[in-house]
């Protein structure tokens, strides 16, 4: 029960606690946080061992999803004080008042407060918190005279025998006189202001004496010698370096650290600490959705590949000046000049200026105290054609430009001037430049929009506009890559299923794409229906009996996982949209059918479970349809049916228009609910919205490609729809597909396997390890890191699998939720004491190492293939799976199988002096 409000927290907020783990022991040290903000995501909490949480701060699948990773979940609960809600139904155990926080003290002694606390920890633990962190246990202290606080002890000292039969795992903030009277020994113990303190009254840092220092290192030392952990929280302004220093120095004092804010509402420093990840995209929600916005369509996907997470934010939003940027690593504005009037940007752009990267695009603010800070004054509009001085454009400019453009020029000669435009009259103007505080790319130097072709970036983005964020290098959670080879998935929307196709014997398009693509093949496919083109009740009930038939032989193949396409196939999911054009209507042509998305979304796939699905095989995802632009609540839908989503954005480039511009990010984040987007779009947009050139989808190799070298953007993915059976040339291009894919080295994922990878995107932690130079990657799905291809693992690293080069770098496959490694230059000289993954077709499941034994098991959707590297001279066992071969090398060991599914290896190198030697 939380009685105080943030300035409670600078009590006791973010503690830090290691059980009983030093450095000279030799065990690893655990790290700690204290958060009660509500959090927005997990993915700052991840990078910590425990957090300790406030009620209402964490929602049941964030919950789930710090659990799942590893994180252990503690609750916070007020022994000692009640606020005026619930005290007043308890008015019989009030002590008195602690005016200072307006809370009540309670009587320990009283059976309907200690009966309250009973059951405030029963409901915790029924929740699935791992314990509780035991606030205001000296509260008594306040109100009673020393005479009469012995009675109180006992008192508290029972209650926490009590509270401990329900939760073993308890953690005491302060309470030493309370330590002696108990009949077990607490997990941990905190103290705050050890070294450094804060003065709430006057907002102000302070150092302790050495008296003090001495009399609490004292007391800590007494509770470490009861076996239990000491914690100590200190308070450190928002530099880390600060932070840090202070955190080694109480870890060296013998104690736990946890080192934040005064009011602690920032992510502080503990045995790990995160990275600021997110990069801030401001948009103007007056004229734009979230997802339709630059910053989620242009930005987001250069920002996921750099391995931060992008939000954005209308500039508009009530809230604006009280934003934490306490994790913000750098700020974009992307807005016209009307974008930056009318609301209350210019104070927040003066903030985030002088304290953060930042970086304006297309145009730069009106207001004048702006642009002196920025470093430049307006100097009117251009006049006429433009031509671009400096950079090299990817492609020429609009000769007249319709728009009005202001003209900028230099004022701070400190500035790096990288292009600038000039217009008839010869007037030149800042069009591209760099600052000590960011940097700008200005209109029509961004994107650029063709009639018919869509947009571009005049300039290379990861050269023009990335550079200047200064994005710090770190290790990227991927979801292109399993196993160090790239992905490929395959799923088919229902559309078009009861097509007649023009081919031989004028089968339906449904039992074309079974009897010659998914029956021949063995690869996975994720494959859906649209109820109403199949069932009974739908468009064709007199075709329904052979049609349902159809989808129950795909629905029954072993290399098949089930999706529903909805009920009605709605082109809109989000009915706050405006939308004006609507080309297909708002769903299929039912008659007397009202649009009802829980029909759509649980109808559908209850349709296809109780009629289409053989025994023991359900739906496991949805395929959003038309616009596939659905809002936070709908998303919401399948989540609540355990499925994953996919669908949504359009990324499609070929070789005429091979501008990233048109590639969309990996996912559609929302606090309570995440779209996956398909990796890469269908054949609708090869063939000109399946208009003509009906085999157009063989350009889609140019798009796999072109997002697979120099940079592995996007997986393979091949998605198209049923309508592709209708016309022989078609099935020709699909086919040709299918022959270029299976000749590539490869990891086949069912669609549902990426989404869950993808949904954990931007869940992941990234953090640094305060003792040593080592990363900490911690995540409930991503499977792959992408580090610099200069770079390797030195030897003490945890829960990775091996390495692989790829195009852009090494990726490296992660073998648990949590893993912590340190890089060295890839040319040092290191040797691995057990083999490593060099990359498998396949998904690793296990790989645990003990002595100079390996055990690995994976599951492998097509014939095995993996290479190890450092197993030459180790003997391999077959533990599970199929026959296999074995073909050794001097760097690495092949290993090979006919068959698919789980596979497991014991590879035991005792007889071998060394596993790998590098370099390599």
């Amino acid at each position: 029960m939380i009685t105080r409000t943030i300035a409670l927290i600078t009590c006791v907020l973010a503690l830090c606690l290691s059980i009983g783990s030093r450095a000279e022991s030799g065990t690893e040290e655990r790290s700690i946080a204290f958060y009660y903000q509500v959090a927005e995501s997990t993915r700052y909490l991840l990078s910590y061992d425990r957090v300790v949480v406030a009620p209402n701060t964490l929602t049941a699948e964030q919950l789930l999803q710090l659990k799942k990773a590893g994180v252990e979940v503690f609750m916070y609960l007020s022994i000692g004080e009640a606020s005026p809600s619930v005290s007043e139904q308890l008015s019989e155990a009030v002590l008195g008042e602690n005016s200072q926080w307006q809370a009540q003290v309670m009587d320990a002694s009283q059976a309907s407060w200690r009966a309250y606390l009973l059951q405030q920890a029963n409901h915790w633990k029924a929740l699935g918190y791992d314990g509780l962190f035991l606030d205001t246990l000296d509260s008594y202290q306040i109100v009673l005279p020393p005479k009469q606080q012995a009675e109180q002890q006992k008192a508290l000292a029972s209650l926490l025998s009590e509270i401990q039969q329900v939760f073993a795992r308890l953690l005491l903030n302060r309470g030493f006189e309370l330590i002696p009277e108990l009949d077990f020994a607490p997990e941990a113990v905190v103290a705050e202001s050890y070294r450094n303190g804060f003065d709430v009254a006057n907002d102000d840092y302070f150092s302790q004496s050495p008296d003090n220092i001495r009399w609490l290192a004292d007391r800590l030392n007494e509770v470490k010698a009861l076996g239990s952990e000491a914690i100590v929280i200190d308070y450190a302004v928002g530099d880390q370096t600060q932070r840090v220093a202070l955190a080694r120095q109480i870890h060296q004092d013998g104690f736990t650290p946890y080192i934040a804010d005064g009011l602690l509402k920032e992510y502080g420093v503990s045995y790990h600490y995160p990275i600021p990840r997110t990069v801030l995209g401001f948009y103007d929600g007056r004229t734009v959705k979230r997802n339709e916005s630059y910053c989620h369509h242009y930005l987001s996907s250069l920002i996921e590949y750099q391995g931060y997470v992008p939000k954005c934010v209308d500039i508009n939003q009530t809230q604006l000046l009280e934003m934490d940027l306490n994790q913000v690593q750098a700020v974009v504005f992307w807005l016209s000049r009307q974008g930056y009037q009318g609301n209350n940007s210019a104070a927040f752009i003066e903030r985030v200026l002088s304290s953060k990267t930042t970086v304006f695009i297309g145009a730069l603010p009106p207001q004048a105290q702006l642009l002196k800070m920025i470093g430049v004054r307006d100097a009117g509009e251009f006049n006429g054609a433009l031509k671009v001085k400096g950079g090299e454009l990817r492609y020429p400019i609009t000769q007249k430009v319709n728009q009005s453009l202001r003209r900028y020029l230099l004022q701070d000669q400190s500035i790096e001037v990288l292009a600038e435009l000039q217009d008839k009259s010869d007037q030149l103007g800042l069009a591209h430049f760099r600052a000590t505080w960011g940097g700008a790319l200005l209109s029509p130097l961004d994107i650029k929009f063709i009639e018919g072709q869509g947009s571009r970036w005049l300039f290379d983005p990861f050269d023009a506009l990335i550079p200047l964020l200064e994005l710090p290098e770190i290790p990227v959670a991927d979801v292109t890559t399993e196993s160090g080879r790239r992905i490929a998935t395959k799923h088919i929307d229902g559309d078009g299923f009861p097509s007649v196709s023009w081919l031989p014997g004028k089968k339906y398009s449904a039992d074309i794409i079974y009897q010659q693509i998914l029956k021949p093949s063995s690869w996975p496919h994720t494959v859906s229906v649209i109820e109403a083109e199949v069932s009974p009740n739908g468009l064709f009930p007199q075709a329904s009996r052979e049609l349902e038939s159809i989808a129950k032989e795909i629905f029954a193949l072993d290399n098949v996982e089930i999706a529903s396409h909805s009920f009605s196939h709605p082109f809109f999911w989000d009915l706050a949209a405006d939308i004006d054009y609507k080309p297909y209507g708002e769903n299929l042509a039912l008659p007397d059918y009202v649009l009802d998305y829980d029909k759509e979304v649980g109808g559908s796939v209850d349709y296809v479970n109780s009629r289409l699905s053989p025994p023991g095989k359900q739906v496991k995802v949805f395929l959003w349809t038309g616009a596939a632009n659905p809002s936070e609540d709908i998303i919401a839908k399948t989540k609540r049916l355990g499925l994953v989503n996919v669908n949504g954005g359009n990324t499609y480039l070929v070789n005429d228009n091979p501008s990233l511009s048109q590639v969309f990010p990996h996912i559609n984040w929302h606090p309570s609910a995440v779209q996956v987007y398909a990796p890469i779009m269908n054949e609708n947009l090869f063939t000109n919205l399946w208009k003509e050139n009906y085999e157009g989808y063989i350009r889609v190799l140019e798009t796999f490609k072109l997002l697979g070298e120099p940079r592995r953007i996007k997986p393979v993915s091949v998605y198209y729809h049923m309508y592709s059976g209708e016309y022989p040339s078609a099935l020709k291009a699909l086919k040709e597909v299918y022959a270029w894919v299976a000749e590539q080295p490869l990891t086949p994922l069912y669609l549902s396997e990426y989404a869950e990878r993808a949904q954990a995107l931007y869940e992941t932690g990234v953090a640094r390890h305060l003792l040593s130079p080592k990363w900490r990657v911690r995540s409930t799905g991503v499977r792959s890191l992408r580090v610099g291809s200069d770079t390797k693992l030195a030897t003490n690293y945890k829960g990775v699998a091996g390495a692989a080069d790829g195009p852009d770098g090494q990726y490296l496959t992660l073998s648990k939720a949590t893993s912590d490694f340190a890089l060295i230059p890839k040319s040092a000289e290191v040797t691995y004491s057990l083999p490593m993954l060099n990359s498998a077709n396949a998904i690793v499941t296990k790989w645990e190492g003990k002595g100079r034994s390996l055990a690995i098991e994976l599951l492998a959707h097509q014939p095995l293939d993996m290479s190890i590297k450092g197993a030459a001279n180790c003997q391999i066992n077959r533990t599970q799976g199929g026959s296999h071969q074995t073909v050794a090398s001097n760097s690495e060991v092949k290993i090979t199988s006919a068959e698919t599914g789980y596979f497991g290896f014991l590879i035991d190198c005792s007889n071998s002096q060394t596993a790998s030697v590098a370099p390599e």
